[in-house]
């Protein structure tokens, strides 16, 4: 039995597990107003999952890749990647700390 890694299916649940753990470590570590904005963009990309799932099921799927379009997707693929894991890391370097509660107050 083989097994083929390269579905739609495998994809999604990557998608799905990454994301998850974006989630944890955004609620354990960023303030409430971050916290939001993350949820929101998080929201809004499987907003984006499910537009492209619908389109897949009505449109014939796309013509195959010439070797030079295959090496030019896979190096704007790559800068797009390294892009948003920046932009991630950026996110949770400069996380604002959650105002300290004082005993008391």
């Amino acid at each position: 039995m083989s097994v083929q890694r390269n579905t739609y299916t495998g994809y999604s649940i990557g998608c799905a597990g990454v994301w998850g753990v974006i989630l944890l470590l955004g609620r354990r570590r960023l303030d409430s107003q971050t916290w939001n904005t993350l949820r929101l963009v998080c929201s809004g990309w499987w907003l984006g999952w499910t537009s492209a799932t619908i389109a897949r099921i009505g449109y014939p799927p796309p013509k195959q890749l010439t070797p030079a379009g295959e090496k030019r997707l896979r190096a704007i693929s790559i800068v797009l990647v390294a892009l948003g894991l920046a932009s991630t890391v950026r996110m949770f370097a400069a996380r604002k700390q959650p105002p300290a509660s004082t005993p008391g107050a």
